[in-house]
C-alpha cells in the first residue's frame, strides 16, 4: 500500500510541460494512454466485486505461495484488493508511474510498455509465488514497485536527460517508499516480497532490452492469432 501524499506540484508542471510539447507536436499521443484507462476500470471492477463477495475471489485468484492454484494469481492478483483503502492506495501511484512508463517510451520511439508490464508480472509473481509467506498475496503494488525499479534502472542503463529526470522524479516521489520492500513482522497486511520481486521484475526490464523484445515479439504473435478467431 502506498502513502498518497507524493510531491504532486513537482510532478505536475515536470509533466504539465511534457505534455503540452507532445500534444503541439502530435495530437494523438494520448491515445497510446488508453491502456491505463481501461487497467483502472478492469481493477475497480473486479475489485468492487471481490469486496462484495466478501475477499472470495482474492482467495481463489490471489498468490498462495507453493500452491499450485496460487499460479493464477501472478496474472489476477493484481487485480484484487483487500479493501477499498487497498483499491485507493494503489490506484494513484499506477497512473502516475504506469503514465511515466509509458511516456518514456512515446519519448525515446519505443513502445514496450506491455512487454515491460508482463515482465514485472512474470518476475514478481513467481518470485512471490516461490518465496513469499504461506498468506494470500494480493494487490497492484508489486507491478508498482516494478515500474519504480524499471524507471530508475532506465536512468543508469539508458541514461539520457529524459530517463535521469525521470528516474529523478520517481525517487523524489517514491523514493521512501522502498523501505517496505524489506521483511517487516509489524506488517503483516503488506507483501514485502511482492515488492521486492516486483522491483526486481523492473530492474529486469530495464537492463534486458532483448528480454523485452522477445515478450514483445510473442505479445504482438499472441495478439495477431487472436485477431484471426
Amino acid at each position: 500500500m502506498f502513502d498518497n501524499r507524493p510531491q504532486f506540484l513537482l510532478l505536475c508542471l515536470i509533466l504539465g510541460g511534457i505534455i503540452l510539447s507532445l500534444y503541439s507536436t502530435n495530437p494523438d499521443w494520448y491515445s497510446q494512454a488508453a491502456v491505463l484507462r481501461d487497467s483502472v476500470i478492469l481493477t475497480w471492477m473486479v475489485s468492487l466485486l471481490n469486496l462484495a463477495v466478501g475477499n472470495g475471489l482474492g482467495r481463489l485468484l490471489g498468490i498462495r505461495p507453493r500452491q499450485l492454484i496460487g499460479l493464477l494469481g501472478i496474472v489476477f492478483s493484481p487485480l484484487l484488493h483487500r479493501s477499498l483503502g487497498h483499491l485507493l492506495a494503489n490506484t494513484i501511484p499506477f497512473l502516475v508511474l504506469g503514465w511515466l512508463v509509458l511516456l518514456q517510451g512515446r519519448l525515446q520511439g519505443q513502445s514496450d510498455f506491455y512487454a515491460v508490464t508482463v515482465t514485472i508480472l512474470l518476475i514478481g509473481g513467481l518470485g512471490t509465488w516461490l518465496f513469499g509467506r504461506d498468506a494470500i498475496h494480493l494487490g497492484a503494488s508489486g507491478l508498482i514497485f516494478g515500474y519504480i525499479g524499471f524507471l530508475l534502472i532506465n536512468g543508469y542503463a539508458e541514461a539520457t536527460l529524459l530517463t535521469i529526470g525521470f528516474a529523478l522524479v520517481v525517487f523524489l516521489m517514491y523514493g521512501n517508499q522502498l523501505w517496505s520492500m524489506l521483511p517487516s513482522s509489524n506488517e503483516t497486511t503488506i507483501s514485502w516480497e511482492g515488492h521486492l520481486f516486483g522491483f526486481a521484475g523492473g530492474i529486469v526490464a530495464g537492463v534486458r532490452p532483448d528480454w523485452l523484445e522477445t515478450i514483445g515479439a510473442a505479445l504482438n504473435n499472441l495478439i495477431q492469432q487472436l485477431s484471426v478467431l
